[in-house]
């Protein structure tokens, strides 16, 4: 699948993002924020939150794909499925 622009769910910077199946939602690749999954069930749930962004940039460093996801306790985020 071909990467289409969208805005940033987390700071609405200009984006692309990509369906992705294996993260039950979308990869995006953003200028400010990298590269993060987000699952379709959290998209209705994140709002403006610094520790997210944090958070990414920290798995990040690992070398890992962030995921945000939504949980019982509300959206987190966790290493993704690559």
């Amino acid at each position: 699948m071909l990467p289409e622009p969208a805005n940033c769910r987390l700071c609405g910077s200009a984006s692309e993002r990509i369906r992705s199946s294996k993260l039950r939602g979308f990869r995006y690749t953003c200028p400010s924020c990298g590269s993060f999954g987000i699952e379709s069930a959290a998209l209705a749930g994140l709002g403006a939150n610094a520790s997210i962004q944090q958070d990414l940039a920290h798995l990040r460093a690992y070398g890992l794909l962030p995921l945000i996801h939504r949980d019982k306790q509300g959206v987190s985020v966790g290493p993704g499925r690559v």
